[in-house]
């Protein structure tokens, strides 16, 4: 059997999400949600679980953020492949393999109810991944991310309260949650 990659293996790493999800009563039951940056899967299956359609977007690209070792911590093709099976068990996990910038140009303004970011950790793309998906999130929706004060990705912080200001929580897997 092969050992399963994961990236969210930190004590609170999940159970962070679990409370995000769980936070102010919010109906996941009925979210269509996007995930930018999904990785192998550790986050997506918890969302697939709670909601009802998610959008995973990601480049499965060795190197696709220098400041993130998990882009280059392990054979890309074999993240992807790990992530897929998950489409096997979640019916309502549909992939996007390509770049933020371009999936978001698919999707019409306020079609989502929650937009999750997780992708390049760089304060640039931080900030465009933001300013992108905002106007896609539905009026009362939410926006939500991970890596806010983590020391091995500082400027997420300054990235995120520069472009919507301070988020509403916060979560011990360094998640992230505003309504829009």
């Amino acid at each position: 059997m092969t050992e399963k990659i994961s990236i969210r293996n930190a004590k609170f790493a999940k159970q962070g999400l679990t409370d995000l999800i769980e936070f102010a009563g919010i109906d996941f039951n009925n979210f269509t949600m996007a995930e930018i940056g999904s990785y192998s899967g550790d986050s997506t299956e918890i969302f697939a679980k709670a909601c009802n359609e998610i959008y995973c977007i990601d480049p499965w690209q060795n190197g696709y953020d220098p400041l993130d070792a998990a882009s280059h911590l392990y054979p890309m093709h074999l993240v992807e492949k790990q992530f897929d099976s998950l489409m096997e068990l979640y019916p309502n996990i549909q992939k996007f393999k390509m770049k933020s910038d371009v999936a978001v140009k698919l999707f019409n303004d306020e079609y989502f109810d929650f937009v999750y970011v997780d992708g390049n950790h760089s304060y640039e793309s931080v900030k465009e991944d933001i300013k992108a998906w905002l106007p896609k999130i539905k009026s009362n929706g939410w926006i939500a991310g991970h890596d806010y004060k983590n020391r091995h990705h500082p400027l997420v912080e300054k990235a995120v309260n520069e472009t919507i200001g301070i988020p509403d929580q916060t979560f011990r897997d360094t998640s992230w949650l505003k309504k829009v």
